[in-house]
């Protein structure tokens, strides 16, 4: 791939233009994307810059969505409460399992500022253990641990889980635990460019870079740089409950997932989407033109904000309908 002047990409022997389908900003947003430094090593030794980039995206949202951050100690994992500007109404929560592909992100907020704000209920973040110092099933020990707590204030149909990325996998992995472990399910769940099967991405994630056509690149199960070989390390991963893809996914709460055409897990995503809804479940799907993974990070792009309206409408409305 040969990124060119004008921003568009040369891509086995075709060009591949900046699309006149998308936002002046995300144009833009996808140049800048495109000419990415390839990051070499694993993703862990660039936690530090990761994780700087990460709370500038949370300085940015919390700029454009009222809100108001407080630390918490639930179920003995550390946790960031994010409430809306106001106040927050009793009878719903939100758990928000951040991305940063198991291995940064700790302490981001950019993906629960925004839903915060716009549904009016309290989005506890979860400053879940990252690989590798921690591998699987801590994050998910992490999540069930803080759900449990939840259960201890609301019904379970007053709670929704959600992430973005490795938040979306660990989502999965985590209604799979519950229904494991006869708990009962949140009422409706969010996965965002993620999907059930970390062992294979499929297709897209052999075409498509962190930038799209550009950036750095995901490397697969079983490569010594991969942050999922080091989420996972030496666990089964056919087991149903690593790997939600490979089980029984009929008793899913309603789920909704986004992704976009140059996505590095836009497969995933779709993957997961069908699996849903072959197995019965409720699941809605969104894929957006062009833009690149996690896009709505970006707060500021105009596909982000609509991306988070038709996140914040699904989960909102999905809570509200289960409430008394």
């Amino acid at each position: 791939m040969t990124l060119l002047p004008d921003g568009s990409s040369e891509f086995n022997g075709r060009v591949v233009p900046i699309p006149q389908t998308v936002s002046q900003e995300a144009q833009q947003s996808l140049r800048a994307a495109g000419a990415l430094p390839t990051s070499e090593g694993p993703l862990w030794e660039h936690r530090t810059q990761l994780d700087a980039q990460m709370h500038l995206l949370n300085d940015v949202a919390r700029s454009i969505f009222p809100t108001t951050v407080t630390e918490a100690t639930i179920g003995g994992v550390h946790c960031h409460l994010v409430r809306p500007e106001g106040g927050s109404p009793g009878g719903r929560a939100l758990i928000n399992l951040h991305a940063g592909g198991f291995c940064t992100g700790s302490g981001s907020l950019v993906e629960a500022v925004p839903i915060a704000s716009i549904t009016g209920t309290t989005v506890i973040a979860v400053d879940y253990r990252l690989a590798p110092e921690h591998h699987y099933p801590a994050p998910v020990d992490d999540v069930v641990a803080v759900y449990k707590e939840v259960l201890d204030h609301h019904a379970p149909q007053e709670i929704g889980i959600y992430g973005t990325s490795a938040g979306a996998f660990l989502t999965a992995q985590t209604i799979m635990r519950l229904q494991r472990d006869g708990l009962p399910l949140p009422g409706c769940a969010g996965m965002f460019t993620g999907g059930g099967d970390l062992t294979d991405l499929g297709d897209s994630a052999a075409i498509f870079k962190m930038g799209g056509f550009g950036g750095p690149q995901v490397y697969p199960y079983g490569h010594p740089h991969s942050d999922v070989t080091a989420y996972l390390r030496d666990v089964e991963p056919t087991d149903p409950v690593v790997s939600p893809l490979r089980g029984d996914l009929s008793g899913f709460p309603p789920t909704l997932l986004v992704t976009s055409t140059r996505d590095v897990l836009l497969s995933a995503t779709a993957l997961m989407h069908r699996a849903l809804r072959r197995a019965g479940a409720e699941a809605e799907l969104y894929i957006f033109e062009a833009l690149t993974h996690g896009f709505w990070l970006n707060v500021r792009l105009p596909e982000a904000r609509e991306a988070i309206d038709i996140m914040a409408n699904f989960l909102s409305s999905r809570l509200e309908s289960a409430s008394p």
